[in-house]
């Protein structure tokens, strides 16, 4: 987990690939689902309306007594009170700390359609985001800078925590 812009679609579907596991993406999911971007439902529904799909999500895809899987969420997942109940319980928790001006870099165009970064300037939308959030994304199993770390090192360094070995 971690802000737009950290590499969680890219590096979650590099480990779910490295470990075998499905990889559920909880943004793209409900694109597919609801058959709207991200942007559009937040549009004609607001925010809550969409918390509220991505809970039921979570819960049906990823639930506490199923199968291992990569559950790569949007990053405001981590402020729904139930998902961070269950870290280090049903799930291990990464946070891909990355500072807002790599974050917006990464973005590059794709940043217009974040409903949360929407204003004249992302990066301090993105630090907004950073200040309101990252006392809960700390309190993930771990944490892993990925600033000067390409998405192949992030990935396997969450793959080796995942398994309990020692990073190279």
């Amino acid at each position: 987990m971690g802000l737009p812009g950290a590499g969680k679609s890219t590096v979650g579907a590099l480990v779910a690939e490295r470990l075998g596991w499905p990889c559920i993406d909880v943004d793209r999911e409900i694109e597919r689902a609801a058959g709207r971007t991200i942007r559009a439902l937040f549009a004609e529904s607001g925010e809550a309306t969409f918390r509220a799909r991505e809970r039921r999500l979570t819960a049906e895809l990823a639930p506490p007594e199923g199968p291992p899987v990569v559950l790569v969420p949007g990053g405001g997942w981590i402020e729904d009170p139930d998902h961070r109940a269950r870290f280090g319980v049903s799930l291990q928790a990464f946070y891909l700390a990355v500072s807002p001006v790599v974050a917006v870099r990464r973005m590059g165009a794709t940043v217009a359609d974040r409903p949360l970064l929407q204003g004249a300037d992302p990066a301090e939308s993105v630090q907004r985001l950073l200040r309101h959030r990252e006392d809960l994304y700390l309190q993930s199993n771990h944490v892993v800078s990925t600033d000067s770390m390409g998405a192949d090192e992030v990935a396997a360094l969450i793959v080796a925590l995942a398994l309990g070995q020692r990073p190279d």
